[in-house]
């Protein structure tokens, strides 16, 4: 894996760093490949609890480099890509991502954040979608992750008028749950990370996170009718009687349910 995006593994926490800090951190075409591989990583290692993503130096991610005559995403004569060009979206790990944008994020770099589940912003960083003002169409899937995060009209105004704002601001749209001083944002995410790793079921955290991704496109029917066969898949199963007891007992539960061998099938 390219030394431009880092990966550590740490009592349930899987760290993922974008490593270009002399570069802001814009994001190259070996840092698609490396965030997809993470992810999948992640989805499949039930070493991992809780994902959190974050930038190296002062910045989280300034948009795309641009520095190869802008083919970083296989423009020109190559239409062949996606917008969404991960090999693994960040919706479809079964783990909490938690994005630690410490500094600056911009572009497909806010775009990725966007993506997570937790967002924890800096309030000095400067954040946007401005690529209505180079000329060309937003990725990522922000048009249709956006509006569901901070209501459509002000995602109409972030991705068409294409403000860039500073992290109080974004806060104030709904665009974060928490904005800290960049020194901060790290150790806020990593405090969540270990809340969750500690007192939640690793498996029902990923089936939380499926089923809220899932039910933005769902009727209330179906989405009844999911939860309940979800609810029954848990209800008897080991981490059920094991977080009653280790609340009964006051005392940190000890899960036994993986994501990879207790899933629910065909979900």
């Amino acid at each position: 894996m390219s030394d431009e995006i880092l990966f550590d593994l740490d009592q349930g926490i899987g760290l993922i760093t974008f490593n270009r800090p002399d570069a802001l951190n814009t994001f190259t075409g070996a840092m698609v490949d490396g965030l997809g591989e993470l992810y999948g990583r992640c989805d499949e290692d039930d070493a991992v609890k809780v994902v959190v993503l974050t930038g190296s130096g002062k910045a989280f991610c300034a948009g795309a480099d641009l520095s190869g005559a802008g083919d970083t995403f296989q423009t020109g004569d190559k239409l062949d890509f996606s917008s969404c060009p991960l090999s693994v979206q960040a919706w479809d790990v079964r783990k909490p991502i938690i994005a630690a944008v410490n500094g600056h994020a911009i572009g497909v770099g806010l775009s990725i954040a966007a993506q997570c589940d937790i967002r924890v912003l800096a309030e000095e960083g400067k954040y946007g979608f401005l690529q209505n003002r180079r000329g060309v169409v937003a990725d990522f899937a922000i048009g249709h992750v956006l509006p569901r995060l901070i209501g459509f009209e002000r995602a109409f105004e972030m991705i068409v008028r294409a403000p860039r704002m500073s992290g109080t601001e974004a806060g104030e749209w709904g665009l974060a749950s928490r904005v800290v001083p960049a020194a901060l944002v790290l150790d806020t995410a990593m405090e969540i990370a270990r809340d969750m790793v500690t007192n939640c079921s690793p498996l029902v955290m990923g089936i939380h996170k499926r089923l809220m991704w899932r039910g933005h496109d769902m009727s209330r029917e179906e989405f009844i009718e999911l939860e309940t066969r979800l609810l029954h898949h848990t209800i008897n199963a080991p981490d059920a009687v094991e977080g009653g007891m280790a609340y009964f007992e006051r005392r940190p539960p000890q899960w036994k349910s993986r994501v990879t061998k207790d899933w629910p099938e065909d979900f």
